[in-house]
């Protein structure tokens, strides 16, 4: 008993220690990691889906332009790009968000992805800059494993659960997406250096009409340059077609095509360019169907059609279809079909024809153009791709075998051919890439009309 003046002890409650949440960025970075994972991560709050978007954004641009040193200048007109992946990820969200169970919101999704965003951003830079071509595949695949796990690991943070379709959905809608992204050539490189870009692009979005009505009056001042010796003897005219202006590479063949076809069969007074080249819309006539149909007509009109040759080359992005890309800027141009090219040849009048098709699936022209007078040399087989149209570069693959390795001291076109098959695939063997399997279609009267002309072997 206590006295009446005294009250009972008390027992103390026990003292609760609150356990610190860990800071958004360190619980982040074990999400990335395969951590443990304290507490919920994808909140889905405004900062969970701006913070690493911004951050994926600021890499985008920052690692750009140390690709792009030592003179990186900005390259405006790839923005619109960029919007392809940024849809991309929302479309990989709204996967997230319709397929998996238990049901997470639409803004955890976006939440989810975007976390993952910097992180594809930089292993692509590290892919791109130090992974070897034969190797390109098997760190793509690395990456979509690691962002499945990733996926799984998020979603089980979100909802407690696994969600293996949830992932497989969402990382199917990516690689669909970026998949496409490359067929139709969506490149958002937003630096280029300062050999890519000598100046700001010509293109003004309110000249395009301007442009387009011009090419007639300056294709004829080009076909009016055009000098064909007086005299009996076959000689030859060359025009070439770069499709593709976002990337120099295909404007920069085509004139280097020029200069090899020059030096071997003496066109260099016969010579006129298509050029679809971003850095300017003056230099050349543009590069187009049209274009090509007119400057052909214009070509024959300066030709003897019974014996002088034609040597047409042409430089572009390809599907099998057989279809060129031709693009430039903003303008709106029709693509080059195989039935297109074999129109405008027919229309023209032109007999003699050696066609040299530097694209992907560049062999699916040979049979729309095929005929016994005519040689046809692509760059790949129909099924297949060819390889060295980056940006960065001056030629293609197949340009640096034929036109500066083979042409000038083969034998024969034949001969020349055949140098640059093996060129290419001792070169796509030791990268360990798809062979391209160069194709080719002799036809016999114009072995012997070019026989005639050069005096070369078949």
């Amino acid at each position: 008993m206590f006295p009446d003046s005294e009250s009972p002890p008390t027992e103390a409650a026990p003292r609760v220690i609150a356990t610190p949440r860990p800071s958004q960025l360190r619980a982040s970075l074990h999400l990335l990691t395969f951590r443990s994972i304290d507490s919920a991560v994808l909140t889905g709050s405004a900062s969970s889906i701006a913070v690493p978007t911004l951050l994926a954004l600021a890499l985008w641009v920052g690692l750009g332009w140390f690709n792009a040193l030592p003179e990186a200048q900005f390259f405006p007109y790839a923005l619109p790009y960029v919007t392809w992946y940024v849809l991309a990820a929302l479309l990989a969200a709204v996967a997230l968000k319709l397929i998996s169970r238990p049901v997470i919101s639409f803004a955890q999704a976006c939440s989810l992805v975007a976390l993952l965003a910097p992180v594809l951003v930089v292993a692509q830079f590290v892919i791109d800059r130090w992974v070897p071509a034969r190797w390109t595949d098997a760190a793509l695949g690395a990456v979509a494993l690691y962002a499945a796990i990733y996926c799984l690991r998020g979603l089980r943070s979100i909802t407690g659960s696994l969600h293996l379709i949830g992932t497989a959905g969402g990382i199917a809608v990516a690689v669909l997406a970026v998949w496409l992204g490359n067929v139709l050539y969506v490149d958002p490189t937003l630096w280029s250096s300062g050999e890519d870009v000598e100046e700001e692009p010509a293109s003004d979005w309110n000249a395009d009409e301007p442009v387009l009505f011009e090419q007639a009056a300056r294709i004829d001042e080009s076909v009016a340059q055009l000098v064909r010796p007086a005299g009996e003897a076959p000689v030859g005219f060359f025009v070439g077609f770069a499709g593709f202006g976002d990337q120099k590479v295909f404007a920069e063949e085509i004139k280097f095509a020029a200069d090899r076809f020059a030096e071997r069969y003496h066109t260099g007074q016969r010579t006129l360019l298509l050029i679809n080249d971003r850095r300017s819309l003056d230099e050349q006539p543009l590069a187009s169907a049209t274009a090509l149909s007119y400057a052909l007509k214009g070509v024959a009109s300066r030709m003897e059609l019974d014996r002088d040759i034609l040597f047409l080359a042409l430089s572009s992005h390809g599907s099998d279809e057989p279809l060129l890309s031709v693009t430039n800027g903003s303008l709106p141009l029709r693509q080059l079909s195989g039935e297109l090219l074999a129109e405008a040849l027919r229309d023209s009048g032109i007999k003699w024809k050696v066609i040299v098709i530097s694209a992907c699936h560049a062999g699916a022209f040979i049979e729309p153009l095929k005929d016994e007078h005519t040689i046809l040399l692509t760059a790949a087989a129909a099924d297949r791709s060819s390889f060295g149209c980056a940006d960065d570069r001056d030629l293609t693959y197949f340009g640096e075998a034929f036109y500066r390795e083979a042409l000038p001291g083969a034998s024969s076109l034949r001969d020349a051919f055949d140098k640059t098959k093996t060129l290419i695939a001792e070169r796509e063997k030791e990268e360990g890439v798809e062979a391209s399997l160069p194709q080719a279609y002799f036809g016999e009267q114009m072995l012997k009309q070019l026989a005639v002309m050069t005096e070369e072997g078949t």
